[in-house]
């Protein structure tokens, strides 16, 4: 797919409540009593009460060939949008936290090139860290610290995509093809 969108399902891989890594389809949403949330700072997420225990005990990597970003103020209409990827073209898991309704991705402040474009970027997490991240035996900071460098991002490529991307309807390879600045 090319347009993975809030609300919409994608692929996790996870622990289950028998310590078997599981593959499946979860909701991009994390329910919490002041609204869903599609982000978390993974800054805050061990002392903010909603997110504490997913943060420890419920870590998920969210399976992505990519994702988008807007460039410019939020109060900003009509926002270009970019499309980021690892140069070698490899997969990316976006570290996030899941409970049954969903999970949420985890994020941080960015490296270049995604900190040239947006103030937050997701928290990655390189291949050979995915199961020890996912380790609910190892507090939510530790495995931060230890398994998701921050400057993993270094390592993506990025390119000025076409409006279509900015609609959830819209799916195809067209919409990750480089468009003139």
């Amino acid at each position: 797919r090319y347009n993975i969108a809030p609300g919409t399902q994608a692929w996790i891989a996870a622990f289950d409540a028998n310590g078997e890594l599981v593959l499946d389809e979860h909701k991009w949403t994390f329910p919490t009593p002041r609204g869903n949330r599609i982000n978390v700072r993974s800054e805050t997420a061990h002392r903010v009460p909603e997110y504490k225990e997913p943060y420890n005990k419920h870590r998920c990597v969210v399976l992505a060939s990519g994702f988008y970003e807007p460039k410019g103020e939020k109060t900003q209409k009509n926002r270009p949008w970019y499309f980021f990827r690892p140069q070698d073209a490899s997969p990316l898991f976006l570290a996030a936290i899941a409970k049954d309704a969903g999970f949420s991705i985890l994020t941080r402040t960015p490296v270049p090139p995604v900190s040239e474009i947006h103030d937050r970027t997701p928290v990655f997490v390189p291949a050979d860290n995915v199961l020890a991240w996912l380790d609910p035996d190892i507090p939510g900071r530790d495995a931060l610290q230890r398994f998701a460098p921050p400057e993993y991002g270094d390592r993506l490529e990025v390119w000025r995509v076409s409006d279509a991307a900015k609609r959830v309807t819209n799916e195809g390879p067209e919409l990750i093809e480089p468009r003139p600045e």
